[in-house]
């Protein structure tokens, strides 16, 4: 059963107030249901438009917090995907490079060919130093040939500037340094106790020099073409540190090493 509305039993008696003012009747009734008419009519319009006006700023409100969240979402997104990008890309900056100084990976070899070299000239092909190329590092690595092998004892690394010095220093060198003593000895004591191989950093790979200073065979720098005179100028560039023997037949000659 529908609910009884006390306004809804006004109705029609607001309706006829108003049509009877309208025709000019001023009963005295007619003009007090007339008045309240008109006081219910703006009352219920003054609602309508306090709720109207609720529901536009609600979704005022609503629609600048989508806005914003959105905003928010759309900017965390893309700050997430840069970041993604950047970690996907970075990989690929640094692809193809190598080393800056190859000498500082390959060391010095522990079983180098010196040790078992029939000769102080007797580099592996292709090995040999041409003294015209340049240097961009140089890794002096010392050798002892003791009986049961001692191996590789020593070694000092150089940058490029004093790697170049050092091959300009050798390729000025005559083939034999006459003021060096000949030397007589048997068999037996004639290969040395050491050597010095000079690994240098080149545009093509590394490539050696070979030092002989000991023993009586033959002394100088060898690069497996040619031969230059053991002279001091370029031991002093490289013989420092655990590269530096403590003696050696013709360094003992030298004196000034």
């Amino acid at each position: 059963m529908p609910e009884h509305d006390p306004e809804q039993e006004l109705g029609p008696k607001f309706t006829a107030a108003l049509h009877n003012q309208a025709a000019g009747q001023t009963h005295p009734q007619n003009i007090g249901l007339a008045r309240e008419a008109r006081r219910r009519v703006h009352r219920r319009r003054q609602t309508w438009s306090i709720a109207a006006g609720a529901v536009l700023v609600a979704a005022a409100i609503g629609g600048v917090w989508s806005f914003a969240g959105g905003g928010a979402s759309q900017v965390a997104s893309s700050n997430s995907n840069s970041s993604g990008d950047s970690k996907a890309e970075a990989p690929n900056r640094t692809q193809g490079l190598a080393p800056s100084n190859e000498s500082a990976v390959a060391g010095c070899p522990v079983d180098h060919p010196i040790l078992k070299a029939p000769g102080p000239d007797a580099l592996p092909a292709g090995t040999g130093l041409d003294v015209n190329t340049p240097v961009t590092g140089l890794r002096a690595c010392r050798y002892g040939f003791a009986e049961g092998g001692t191996g590789l004892l020593g070694q000092e690394s150089f940058n490029a500037a004093t790697a170049q010095q050092v091959v300009n220093e050798i390729k000025v060198l005559p083939e034999r340094n006459v003021k060096l003593p000949v030397f007589k000895c048997a068999p037996q004591v004639a290969k040395p106790s050491e050597a010095i191989v000079l690994r240098f950093d080149t545009a093509a790979g590394i490539r050696e020099i070979w030092v002989e200073y000991d023993g009586c065979q033959s002394a100088g720098f060898f690069t497996g073409t040619h031969t230059y005179g053991l002279f001091s100028a370029p031991l002093k560039l490289f013989m420092t540190g655990s590269v530096r023997p403590s003696g050696g037949t013709y360094l003992d000659a030298l004196k000034d090493w």
